[in-house]
């Protein structure tokens, strides 16, 4: 047996368990209103953060211990003061920055929670269904892609497919699948009025959600249909998913729905996790966290319903194969758009 192999994964399980703990206190932070005071202010000791915040000194100090630990906040032991450098708050407290990764405070423990019931899909087979992760998930998920599609659908994904923007001006038919909680298809309605988009969701949670946020816009409605109910005619000009053909029961017929409803001279705009389809070429920090919220997440729900159980890591290869098998004659990745964590790809009839 290696020592010298015991001490370095003994010290790889430590980082390991630190970072479940840091997210943890991450996410008390940020439900508890920590992580917003201190990005709105100029930080200071435990007790003053404390006060100025409403909450507990107690829990303040063992928190922001906790992170400056994990290198989250710095802290100064001559004045014994805590601060959040604004880099960092674009990541923890600023849901209008691209950076924001407040939905991780949330997916993290939503599927941390269902760990049994995963458990024992491991054993008896079946998985967790989307709907035993309850409402956190689906703020977990609109909190993880709502600001990059705030700052970006509009301004720099949708002008990457060469003439949508002034179709999209002039007025198509818009379907965005897998709406989630409705941000980008409000997002196009609010953007291009003369446009219809429609949003569809299988979650009635999801659909309840988005229709209170974009009722008002005469040019959007939302529909609680799988993506096999999706109707075919008259077809849609343009048809968007952001992460969702990893997630469907059964991916295949799920881009042949969409191949079937997409117009002549359509356009499909498919966002998905940025991913191989070889493991061995997604063996980083990324790629142990596209398959860890795979496994808990993804892949689990569509192996609840019988499905194929495809995972978020499913990568370009596969994904061009899959489109190519369900109709598409083209399939080209919009380069262009640069994102670390995300791939985009056009797809045409």
């Amino acid at each position: 047996m290696d020592r010298q192999r015991i001490e370095t994964f003994l010290d790889r399980f430590t980082e390991i368990a630190s970072g479940a703990t840091t997210v943890g206190l991450l996410a008390v932070a940020d439900r508890a209103g920590l992580l917003t005071n201190l990005a709105s202010s100029q930080g200071g000791r435990a007790s003053a953060i404390a006060e100025q915040a409403g909450l507990e000194e107690r829990y303040v100090l063992e928190i922001l211990s906790g992170l400056a630990a994990a290198e989250v906040v710095e802290y100064d032991p001559s004045t014994q003061e805590f601060h959040l450098p604004i880099e960092h708050a674009l990541f923890l407290a600023d849901d209008t920055s691209p950076y924001f990764m407040g939905g991780w405070l949330d997916m993290i423990p939503a599927v941390m929670s269902q760990l049994e019931g995963v458990a024992t899909a491991v054993v008896h087979g079946g998985g967790v269904g989307f709907e035993e992760f309850g409402s956190s998930m689906i703020r977990a998920i609109d909190r993880g892609n709502a600001p990059s599609q705030r700052v970006f659908l509009t301004g720099r994904w949708l002008p990457a497919v060469p003439g949508l923007v002034d179709r999209l001006q002039r007025g198509i038919r818009v379907a965005d699948i897998g709406c989630g909680a409705g941000t980008a298809a409000i997002l196009m309605a609010e953007a291009y009025p003369s446009s219809q988009v429609t949003g569809f969701d299988v979650s009635g949670d999801s659909i309840a959600v988005a229709r209170s946020r974009g009722g008002s816009l005469p040019n959007l409605e939302f529909h609680g249909y799988a993506v096999d109910e999706v109707p075919t005619h008259p077809p849609f000009d343009l048809i968007t998913t952001f992460d969702v053909i990893h997630d469907l029961p059964y991916p295949l017929a799920g881009l042949s729905r969409i191949h079937a409803a997409l117009a002549d001279d359509g356009a499909y705009l498919m966002m998905e996790p940025e991913a191989s389809s070889d493991l061995e070429d997604n063996l980083h920090p990324r790629g142990a966290l596209l398959y860890g919220i795979s496994a808990l997440h993804c892949m689990t729900q569509s192996l609840a319903v019988g499905g194929a159980g495809l995972g978020a890591a499913w990568g370009r290869q596969t994904a061009e194969r899959y489109a190519t098998d369900a109709g598409f004659s083209s399939f080209e990745r919009l380069e262009e758009i640069s994102n670390r964590f995300s791939a985009f790809y056009l797809l045409r009839r």
